[in-house]
Parts: C-alpha cells; sequence; structure tokens
C-alpha cells in the first residue's frame, strides 16, 4: 500500500531528436532515484509514453517483468493506476506501446470541435492538451518523482506529456545539428507552450546533458564551449555521458551491474540524478540557477570510482541473466 507524499516532481528528459539519450536518461536517473541508499530512497513512477515503447522494452528486460496494460489503455479507462507494475518497492511503471499512435485520433473524439469560433478552437486545444495531465495528478501524491519518457516529436501526443512537467533536461549530443536542436526545443517548442498555455505550462529547464556519442574531442568541446555561450556556464550538466560500449548493450539485455564497467555507468547517472536534485533546489529556494553554480562529482571523480559509489545497493542488477555481455 502506498503511503502518500508531498506531490511528485514530474521530470521529462526531452529532445526533438530520436537517438540522443532520453531514453537511458530517463531509465537511469529513475532506478537511481529509487535505490534503497539513504541518498535516495525515493519512491519513483515511470511511465513510458512513446509509441516505439523503449524505455518499456529496457525495464522488461532489468526487471523481468511484463505489462498487461498501457498507459494508454489505461488513459481510455480513465484510470492509470489500473496499469501500474511494480518494478521494486520503490520504482512501478506503466507501459508503452504501439496505441499511442491513436492517441492523437482518440484525443479529437473525446473533445470534438462543435465550430471553429477562436474561443472554442482555443478551448478545445487546451482540453485535448491537458487530458493526461488530469489523470496524472491524482498519482502525484503517491510518489516523489515521475519520469515521462516522450517521443521525438512536437505534436499533440507529446503535449500532453510536456505539460505536465515541473522540469525539464535536455539531453543533447556534442555535435552541430543537436545543439541547433536544443536551441529549437527551448526557444521555441516550449516557448510556444509557454505562448498558448500561459501560467498553465509550469516547467521549468534544468539544464543541457551532454552526450559524447563520437570520440571526436575537438567538436565535443566546441559543442560545449558553444552551449555555455548561448545558455550560460551554469546551464550545462557537469556531467557528461560517453559513448560507452556497455550503454549501447542496456537495451538488448537490460540494464546490469554485473562488472565495474556496469558501476562507473550507474556511478555516472548517480552524480547525474544528484545535479538534476540540487539544480530543483535551487529552482525552488532562488527561482533560478545561479550563474556561479558548480557540480563536484561525488559518485565518479574523472573516470574513477569513488567510496560512494561502491556503497551503492545494486544487488537487484548483479545476478541477471546478461553475464554473456562480458567485459567492454
Amino acid at each position: 500500500m502506498l503511503i502518500k507524499h508531498k506531490l511528485a516532481k514530474v521530470i521529462i528528459n526531452a529532445n526533438q531528436k530520436g537517438g540522443v539519450g532520453k531514453t537511458t536518461s530517463t531509465c537511469f536517473e529513475a532506478i537511481i532515484a529509487s535505490l534503497p541508499n539513504r541518498e535516495f530512497n525515493n519512491k519513483c513512477l515511470l511511465i513510458d509514453f512513446d509509441k516505439q515503447a523503449n524505455a518499456t522494452s529496457i525495464m522488461g528486460k532489468t526487471f523481468d517483468k511484463n505489462f498487461p496494460a498501457t498507459v494508454v489503455s489505461a488513459i481510455k479507462k480513465n484510470d492509470l493506476q489500473s496499469a501500474i507494475v511494480e518494478l521494486t518497492p520503490n520504482l512501478h511503471m506503466i507501459a508503452g506501446g504501439g496505441d499511442m499512435a491513436k492517441y492523437g485520433l482518440f484525443l479529437e473524439l473525446l473533445y470534438p470541435l462543435k465550430n471553429d469560433t477562436s474561443s472554442h478552437v482555443s478551448e478545445t486545444t487546451k482540453q485535448r492538451t491537458f487530458h493526461f495531465s488530469k489523470l496524472l495528478e491524482p498519482l502525484k501524491e503517491l510518489y516523489d518523482y515521475i519520469w515521462i519518457d516522450v517521443g521525438p516529436s512536437t505534436d499533440i501526443k507529446v503535449d500532453n506529456a510536456m505539460v505536465c512537467a515541473d522540469y525539464f533536461v535536455i539531453p543533447q549530443e556534442t555535435k552541430t545539428y543537436s545543439f541547433e536542436g536544443s536551441l529549437d526545443i527551448i526557444n521555441v517548442y516550449l516557448q510556444t507552450l509557454i505562448d498558448d498555455f500561459g501560467d498553465d505550462f509550469k516547467g521549468e529547464v534544468l539544464g543541457l546533458l551532454p552526450f559524447l556519442l563520437q570520440p571526436k574531442r575537438e567538436l565535443h568541446e566546441s559543442i560545449i564551449a558553444q552551449t555555455k555561450e548561448a545558455f550560460g556556464e551554469n546551464f550545462t550538466f557537469n556531467a557528461i555521458v560517453n559513448n560507452q560500449k556497455r550503454i549501447d548493450d542496456y537495451p538488448e539485455y537490460g540494464i546490469t551491474a554485473i562488472d565495474h564497467h556496469d558501476r562507473k555507468v550507474f556511478a555516472l547517472f548517480a552524480d547525474i540524478f544528484s545535479e538534476l536534485e540540487n539544480r530543483i533546489k535551487l529552482f525552488e529556494e532562488q527561482g533560478d540557477i545561479p550563474k556561479n553554480y558548480t557540480y563536484e562529482p561525488k559518485y565518479l571523480n574523472g573516470n574513477k570510482l569513488t567510496d560512494y559509489s561502491r556503497n551503492l545497493n545494486l544487488i537487484q542488477f548483479e545476478s541477471k541473466a546478461g553475464d554473456e555481455i562480458g567485459s567492454n
């Protein structure tokens, strides 16, 4: 039986481009936040709002779970709790599925346009856009954090998730087009939601999370410099997700902690989540991230595991049938 908490913080890793680390970040952040270590130990819910259902696939393999219902089937029943599956006592999930492709049509039928007056069009658009948010509200009393994994688009389906968010993290590949994509999602897409819905859209951007997916150091450093110049030094997460082959293996085998390569990934995301929490605290206490803000890594110092990382409780990830992955 879940105990009521203060309202959950809803977090989305957002980018309009696929393959930039959104789902990886979402899964790991939720896992780290829910670990039974004293510094974490949060009640977390992960919702897969992408028709590709990659998060569902990864977490199903990781925890050896099946998902009898999808988020869309639960939405149609007006009962999101009916689709919740317990992965661990601290981590629950609502699965995604291919039926998300028709969610836009479902909203059109649920909230039909009856005339073309601007006021009616505006009100109908708002009803469609905030339908999922309305259903999610009761669950926010049951969790500390809710992550929503979204697809790489800007349609009504993604809008339904985006308006739920309290905070956004922007995963960004360190390559030119991804930098431009980050500019677009912040200055165009999110700004459009602000323009359309005003104070009803409350999401804040915590910062950009760099993903180095190609070992081109000069380009990588150039893009990081561009990012800091465009958004400010304080707007870029300290941690950088490197192109580790092990991360690429997780979608096939599930997330494991069978050797030090895995532990480095867990340590990296422990720092990412810890910095995420710090940034949230600053937003809530000061209204912004101070220009002089820096985060000192606690779990992965350089490329070395610290004592804090060695104390992460990863027992449930150490004995999975993924040992054939081997050492990288």
